[in-house]
């Protein structure tokens, strides 16, 4: 096995979130679909509803409310978890990902929307711990 190179650090993917018009149904259908455990429901006025891997070796799936499958953002993307956000942020718009400035962030937020070099968007979002 080849270890990761040493810029990759603790940067990792997290969690895949899909948005949803009928979360009960998604988070049922992806829930038995991984064999995940039942949705536990967070955010404000139950937004999201996160499924966990019980072995603890898959990502995470977000199921995340939405009033309709939008085609932007991306119905699906992907969140990239890492103490060291801002850094990797650079380095990731580097490699050729722009940082997506046309976002409408929350006044308080832990994450940074970008998009690869397709235009498919993914969150670095910075975290403590898990």
């Amino acid at each position: 096995m080849t270890a990761k190179p040493a810029e990759i650090g603790d940067l990792r993917l997290a969690t895949v979130v899909v948005n949803s018009t009928d979360m009960d149904r998604t988070a049922a259908f992806w829930s038995a679909a991984l064999g995940y455990t039942a949705p536990d429901r967070i955010g404000e006025h139950d937004q999201f509803a996160k499924l966990t891997d019980p072995d603890g070796t898959g990502p995470s799936v977000l199921v995340q409310r939405a009033p309709k499958i939008p085609s932007d953002p991306a119905p699906v993307h992907i969140d990239l978890y890492t103490r060291e956000r801002d850094h990797h942020i650079d380095r990731l718009v580097k490699l050729g990902a722009t940082v997506a400035d046309d976002w409408d962030y929350p006044d308080e937020h832990d994450f940074i929307v970008l998009r690869d070099p397709d235009g498919n968007e993914f969150c670095v979002i910075h975290v403590e711990t898990e």
